[in-house]
């Protein structure tokens, strides 16, 4: 899972790996001991609990990580970056310890004043050592954290509404060094409690060869249909998504063999990396996992997990229903079509790979039946991983790939808890300034009360505040800052934080910064802007479904009338069928503008589900849809008088009649 552990930013996308080559082998080995033994501590610690106190696991959990981070950034030829690292490495193990070693000490303090100067030192270090790493993962979001340092400090210089009382440096330092909030408090306790093991559990499934079983299931279920690898680019990201949990993770995975397929089946560069894009970004939506996001809810909103997993079942069958529709129309549009034979049947595919199956569905019923602790179910889904691979030889593993997978598992998490750490430095100034509070305030003022303004707003905030960060880190604060505005206006929690969870998911892709888009079109060798900009226009028919569902609490399954439930989703489908053509700009036959605009105007009505809405929206889309059906027709019995001649191929022929119907 990793965005969970993913490359923040596309100028720095070589991984840590890349850097670790430039390391001495001693050192990477010991990096690699550190990682192991740090897995091996968060499964003692799932098993029988924290050690000590939950501030004492989260700075154990800390330390390690900030050493493997500054030390795998380590450059050879340059001795004062080099150094600088190292330094950076041993004071964050220093103030890490300090916190494990001196727990009672720190859990009598009652307040600032009690500080030593050491204490202060160490507190200080610390803060500069969480923000130097997030800044390397992400500048911006290390501009955030200090301007809300900033914020919260000096509080009686900001003009009207946004002044506060302030707090003096040492109380500052307390609350956010020694405190259980600041960098131990809600960041660190996601990263502890879910992240870990669920970017741990992504790396053991495909070390296994799950990716390799998804796609050959995913070829043979659907490589032959019309556009073929795009749809098989659907079907593996959409089965991947669960374990890999990272849009960019799932692009790398599943991307590096479906789109150089769908450029060899005709698709265009950009229009294969966007569409790929599209399949990997929906990923996050599926239960039972989210890519993480669902536990992270749980964590924020205390709903049920279960219940936020269930709630996630329509969206996410709406969103790939589009997806389907997208690649489908496009195929249909230029002539595509899939492969004539699978490479490898089905059935044999079955055959060979559904063992590895198990720790899904162990997993799911784990946290749905069984009601374990996310952590903890995490953790036996990664030994039943390890153990089902070993039932067969083509996808056993030996002890040097078991300690490979702990070790890649670490530094997948590694790479975003800088981001994760800094995150409580956020959330501290949020609180202790009462900004939080006033931002609902703010926002609804913005919006004159309205509860569509303020969703625009939201989704507007959530994307920027998420361009390039990873999503679960971009869910965080952006429920943080915005959720309770969503609430404020009258949403459901629930269908609050689902709909800033999909907006967060979105701002991978959505330009200027597509992060997403940029690793796609890097696969692809094709304008990572154009692609960009495409998978943002193929998106649309998803941010109607966002919309929906925030606005109808059926397609969230939270309706006890069933029959409003079944009604509600008809008319969403259909809403989401013909939003997805008027994106397209296909049907049956190429759409004019007219009908591109009746189809989508009606599908837009119909998502939104009221009766008179939905009536309306029928309407409107029979008259685009009856428009688009009398003129291909006629235009189809006018281009087919003529025979095809001598020697024009069928396939030729097709396109002329294609070409043609475009100009009619």
């Amino acid at each position: 899972m990793s965005e969970s552990g993913t490359i923040t930013n596309p100028d720095r996308s070589g991984s840590l790996r890349n850097q670790l080559r430039e390391n001495p082998r001693w050192l990477e080995l010991g990096l690699s001991l550190i990682a192991v033994s740090l897995a091996a501590y968060m499964f003692y610690a799932t098993i029988f609990g924290p050690y000590r106190t939950t501030l004492v696991h989260r700075a154990i959990f800390l330390g390690p990580i900030l050493l493997i981070y500054f030390l795998s950034s380590c450059r050879s030829g340059n001795g004062v970056k080099r150094w600088g690292d190292i330094v950076l490495a041993v004071v964050g193990v220093l103030t890490t310890a300090f916190v494990v070693f001196n727990y009672e000490h720190i859990s009598n303090l009652i307040g600032a004043s009690l500080l030593s100067p050491t204490d202060l030192l160490v507190g200080g270090l610390l803060i500069v050592i969480t923000l130097e790493a997030a800044r390397r993962q992400s500048v911006i979001f290390c501009l955030i954290a200090v301007i809300a340092i900033i914020y919260t400090i000096y509080g009686p210089y900001f003009p009207g509404m946004f002044r506060h009382p302030g707090i003096d440096l040492k109380r500052f330092i307390f609350l956010n060094a020694y405190g259980p909030e600041g960098i131990f408090g809600v960041g660190l306790a996601v990263a502890t409690n879910y992240l870990f093991m669920f970017i741990l559990l992504g790396v053991t499934l495909q070390a296994s060869g799950t990716s390799k079983f998804v796609i050959d299931v995913a070829d043979a279920a659907v490589g032959h249909l019309a556009g073929g690898p795009g749809k098989v680019s659907l079907v593996a990201s959409a089965g991947l998504g669960t374990m890999v949990g990272s849009s960019i993770g799932n692009v790398v995975t599943t991307g590096a063999i479906t789109i150089p397929l769908m450029k060899q089946a005709g698709f265009k560069p950009h229009v294969a990396a966007a569409i790929e894009v599209l399949n990997s970004e929906g990923a996050q939506l599926i239960p039972p996992v989210m890519g993480a996001g669902a536990f992270i809810m749980a964590e924020l909103t205390g709903i049920p997990y279960a219940t936020i997993a269930i709630a996630a079942i329509i969206p996410s069958v709406l969103y790939y229903l589009s997806a389907y529709l997208i690649i489908h129309l496009e195929a249909k549009k230029n002539g595509l079509h899939g492969r004539k034979n699978s490479a490898v049947p089905i059935w044999i595919s079955i055959k060979r790979g559904w063992h590895l199956t198990l720790p899904i569905i162990a997993l799911f019923y784990m946290l749905i039946s069984v009601r374990l602790t996310v952590s903890y179910a995490g953790m036996i889904s990664v030994v039943v991983a390890i153990a089902v691979a070993q039932m067969r030889p083509h996808t056993r593993m030996s002890w040097k790939t078991i300690f490979g997978v702990f070790d890649n598992g670490v530094r997948s998490a590694v790479k975003i808890t800088g981001l994760i750490a800094a995150l409580g430095l956020i959330q501290q100034g949020l609180t202790i300034t009462g900004l939080g509070g006033r931002f609902s305030e703010i926002m609804m003022a913005i919006s004159g009360g309205s509860p569509l303004g303020t969703a625009a707003i939201v989704v507007a905030v959530t994307v920027i505040l998420g361009m390039g960060m990873p999503t679960p880190i971009a869910y965080v604060i952006a429920a943080i800052f915005v959720g309770p505005s969503l609430v404020d206006a009258g949403f459901p929690i629930l269908a609050a934080n689902m709909f800033i969870f999909f907006f967060a998911i979105k701002s991978g892709s959505t330009p200027p910064v597509a992060v997403v888009a940029v690793v796609a079109a890097g696969i692809a060798e094709a304008d990572w802007w154009r692609t960009g900009w495409l998978a943002f226009w193929y998106s649309i028919p998803g941010w109607a479904v966002a919309f929906a569902f925030l606005i109808t609490p059926a397609l969230l399954l939270q309706e006890r009338s069933g029959l409003i439930t079944v009604l509600n989703l008809l008319s969403a489908t259909l809403g989401v069928v013909g939003i997805t053509a008027g994106v397209a700009g296909y049907a049956i036959g190429v759409l004019r503008a007219h009908e591109r605009l009746l189809l989508s105007i009606g599908a837009i009505l119909l998502i939104f589900s009221s009766i008179l809405s939905s009536l309306v929206g029928i309407t409107v889309m029979s008259l685009g849809l009856a428009l688009h059906v009398r003129r291909t027709r006629r235009c189809m019995a006018k281009l087919e008088e003529p025979t095809t001649s001598a020697g024009e191929t069928h396939k030729g022929h097709d396109a002329r009649i294609r070409k043609q119907s475009e100009n009619v």
